[in-house]
């Protein structure tokens, strides 16, 4: 009898592990690699539909894709229409390695109507009105001239404004084409209140201040042109128009294009595609030119409007050009930095305190193609969002990481 007992569980165990073992076979899995020696946190990650079709065989129209983690829960993401509306083309989420660290996730689907609702992470708000009472979103918003001289049109912060949970930023929706930043000691989204309360975003606040000056600078990354031995700003007097692309807990995105814009005696046509992510010190920018001649490249910069100190430097794949000083206006430490990849990189210089267009900046200057978008990354720290911020290696080591990764892609597969 005893026999028989142990003979009985065995059974058990066996039929019991063949249908965990066939329930596992059920299973599509996808697994993320980091093939650098560096912990990665809130890494960015973009799967095309292609991959994540192979890999289910097919998706029915009424559900989407997630992932789970080991035990269950799903990954907070987001689904994202970049090319067509209502067709969604990329899946994006944020994870966190260690170094050299491969993760095994499931890859299944799940009800669209059952979409989980995750954490806003990312922001994009542009508010327009005759007044601060009567600021409404908009998704999209052309102009042509200068708008400053319309006192029937209110901006809120100026023009639009991007942020995460570390840092935000606003563009000058105006001739002046400049990019400020918006210093963060919250990991809360607040840009859709600021500059419509009685709050001065100039001074401190609870949730930060705008912590850059940038006058006739190109301020935290905002466009020119050098055409042979000039700098010309992208103004958009003739034709900009602000559209947000996606926005979500994972990604926002949004483009400014410059429509006609005079470069000598040619006209060309640049779109600024601008992306913020979770958990990130700055923002991507693509740059794409319809029209440009070998006679013209890009040129981005930083403002150079107080005491710092100015580092540039190569890596294996980037050209990394950063200041670091108490340059902020709460007069306390800030970092700013420009990565390019060095393929595109063609020199970088200081542009004149007076007498031109484009003062106070050090710049950079890169290829500019129609064949191809320049690609560019910005990153501000600013000393109250961070106490890693209180020193230049502080600073220079989320440069370095940043760079690293970059070069360094989470491998799919």
């Amino acid at each position: 009898m005893k026999h028989l007992c142990i003979i009985i569980s065995l059974a058990l165990i066996v039929i019991s592990c063949k249908k965990e073992s066939i329930s596992d076979l059920d299973k599509k899995y996808i697994n993320f690699t980091n093939t650098s020696s560096i912990d990665r946190m809130d890494e960015s990650i973009i799967i095309p539909k292609d991959i994540i079709i192979n890999k289910l065989d097919s998706i029915s129209d009424n559900r989407v894709p997630i992932i789970k983690d080991s035990s269950g829960r799903v990954i907070p993401f987001q689904l994202d229409y970049l090319e067509k509306k209502g067709i969604w083309d990329e899946l994006s989420l944020t994870l966190d390695f260690k170094a050299n660290q491969t993760q095994k996730l499931e890859l299944t689907t799940i009800a669209t109507e059952s979409i989980p609702s995750f954490t806003p992470r990312t922001n994009i708000r542009f508010g327009i009105g005759t007044n601060k009472n009567t600021v409404k979103e908009v998704l999209e918003q052309k102009r042509i001239g200068d708008p400053r001289t319309n006192d029937s049109i209110f901006y809120q912060m100026e023009g639009p404004a991007w942020e995460n949970d570390k840092v935000g930023f606003r563009f000058y929706f105006d001739p002046r084409n400049g990019i400020d930043i918006f210093g963060k000691n919250t990991s809360e989204l607040v840009l859709d209140r600021v500059g419509l309360g009685d709050g001065n975003y100039h001074e401190l606040d609870d949730w930060g201040m705008d912590v850059l000056k940038v006058g006739n600078s190109l301020g935290a990354g905002s466009l020119a042109i050098k055409h042979n031995d000039s700098l010309i700003r992208l103004t958009g007097k003739d034709q900009a128009e602000f559209k947000t692309i996606t926005e979500g807990p994972i990604r926002s995105i949004f483009e400014m294009t410059y429509k006609n814009s005079k470069i000598g005696d040619q006209n060309i046509d640049v779109v600024h595609r601008i992306t913020i992510w979770k958990g990130q010190w700055g923002y991507q920018s693509q740059v794409f030119f319809k029209g440009a001649t070998n006679q013209m490249n890009l040129v981005t910069g930083i403002a150079n409007l107080k005491p710092n100190h100015k580092y540039s430097k190569k890596s294996k794949n980037h050209f990394v050009l950063e200041t670091f000083g108490a340059q902020s206006e709460n007069n306390d430490l800030l970092g700013m930095a420009i990565i390019i990849p060095k393929d595109d990189f063609i020199n970088e210089g200081e542009a004149p305190k007076e007498n031109t267009d484009i003062t106070t900046t050090y710049y950079t200057v890169m290829n500019a193609s129609n064949n191809k978008p320049s690609t560019f990354y910005f990153l501000a720290g600013w000393e109250q969002s961070n106490v890693q911020f209180n020193t230049y290696e502080g600073f220079d080591k989320i440069v370095s990481e940043m760079s690293e990764k970059l070069s360094n892609p989470i491998l799919i597969k």
